[in-house]
């Protein structure tokens, strides 16, 4: 299950002396022999979960991860005199906005203040309006250590070298940092207003995020009346593409379309990547204008500048989307529209699967209700695992919760052998 765009750049690799391990972005670098055969002291040999549970603490790492932080970011920064067309455009300047940030080594360095026992940088990273107030965790780099080999070399730490003011590194060309976003990142996308949801109603322009999205309804059902869901649709497809890999073949992105009392249009509910909108441009397969950047599609600005981040494909996010179309029929016809082979110059999909339909049976099925369901879903689990934790699953799970129906599966054989439904993630909040 993946948006169409560029891959993640967390990586997993493994060799016989070492192994390294994404985790939420934070690489930590471990001796396999220490983990899989027991510590130097001769203690037990640790289980595929123990390891993975240490490497979230930090151990084996040079340094531990602070307690109640937020999200880690990784960046590049360059040397001053330093070009490359695939990072720089033509007169020099560092490209905004990529998916790894990079900036200057002047930049960077001048905005850096110490506060509270920390190095912080206040200013947008890159070009991401939501990469601010970040703190100095680490700076790193690749040097010489014999013969062609490189090995890492950390030249500053924030528990080791915190009254050391941080600056780069004599003679470096690039080197990288790692960041610390604020606490309140780990429960949302800004401060108390927990839950990584949104909702955008394209007709009216508004956008709502976590807690807030159910608020405004309830706002709005005290004056226009409730809305209520009346009929659920579950349904997958594969991304259209010049040129399909093997596992392009094998990967399907489900979602929900619900019907509305009111008649006027339905909403698509879906599971992705964290920040796959807001870092990719506003670009939405729901929508027609998705591909335009001149002007920008509607949904881009109607972001809120602090959740302009790069995309995590480590974490999850479930996004709902008001669509122009009043029921499965009419939506179905958009759906052909942007199927290739279909004649459209836009083509999107692949391979459309109509999965199941049904009355929702939901007692509660107001709007604020289904938004608060939602978030609930959300803020229980904010990982996304590609064959266990995605898309599929995440429909699956809704469309049980509004319809009863506890035969229902991801579409996906492999994700059905790893499923484990979790409707009751609905039903209570995680705090």
């Amino acid at each position: 299950d993946r948006p169409p765009m560029p891959p993640s750049s967390s990586t997993v690799s493994t060799s016989s002396t070492s192994s390294t391990k994404s985790y939420s972005g934070l690489h930590i670098r471990t001796k396999a022999k220490r983990f899989l055969s027991g510590s130097k002291s001769g203690g037990p040999k640790l289980s595929a979960g123990g390891i993975a549970s240490q490497m979230r603490r930090g151990v084996g790492s040079k340094y531990r991860r602070p307690e109640g932080a937020g999200l880690i970011y990784h960046a590049q920064v360059v040397s001053d005199d330093y070009f490359d067309l695939k990072t720089c455009t033509t007169d020099g300047h560092l490209k905004n906005r990529r998916p790894i940030p990079i900036v200057r080594a002047s930049e960077f360095f001048a905005d850096l203040e110490y506060t509270g026992g920390k190095w912080v940088r206040r200013a947008p990273l890159n070009g991401w309006d939501g990469l601010t107030d970040l703190q100095l965790l680490s700076i790193t780099g690749k040097v010489k250590s014999m013969g062609q080999t490189f090995r890492v070399r950390r030249y500053w730490c924030y528990d080791s070298d915190k009254q050391t003011r941080p600056a780069f590194p004599e003679k470096s060309i690039s080197v990288r940092i790692t960041l610390l976003a604020p606490e309140w990142t780990q429960h949302g996308f800004s401060p108390n207003n927990p839950g990584y949801t949104w909702w955008f109603n394209r007709f009216d322009d508004t956008f709502f995020h976590g807690e807030d999205i159910a608020k405004n309804f309830r706002q709005l059902e005290a004056t226009r009346g409730v809305h209520e869901a009346t009929k659920v649709h579950h349904f997958a497809h594969r991304y259209a593409k010049a040129r399909e890999s093997t596992k392009d073949k094998i990967v399907y992105h489900s979602a929900i379309l619900l019907e509305w009392s009111h008649g006027k249009y339905c909403t698509i509910f879906e599971l992705a990547f964290y920040s796959g909108v807001g870092g990719y441009g506003g670009r939405s397969n729901w929508h027609e204008d998705s591909i335009s950047m001149d002007p920008p599609p509607k949904l881009l600005n109607a972001f809120p500048n602090y959740m302009i981040r790069p995309w995590n494909s480590t974490l999850a996010e479930v996004r709902m989307n008001d669509v122009p179309y009043k029921n499965w029929e009419e939506f179905t016809t958009y759906l052909t529209d942007h199927e290739s082979p279909s004649g459209s110059k836009d083509h999107r999909f692949l391979d459309v699967n109509h999965i199941a339909s049904a009355d929702v049976k939901l007692a509660t099925r107001s709007e604020s209700a289904i938004a608060t369901f939602v978030n609930n879903y959300t803020q229980h689990n904010r990982e996304y695992h590609e064959e266990s934790r995605n898309c599929q699953t995440f429909a699956a799970d809704f469309y049980r919760l509004l319809t009863g129906d506890s035969n229902v599966k991801p579409f996906h054989t492999i994700c059905q052998i790893l499923y484990h439904q979790h409707v009751n993630w609905f039903l209570y909040s995680a705090t």
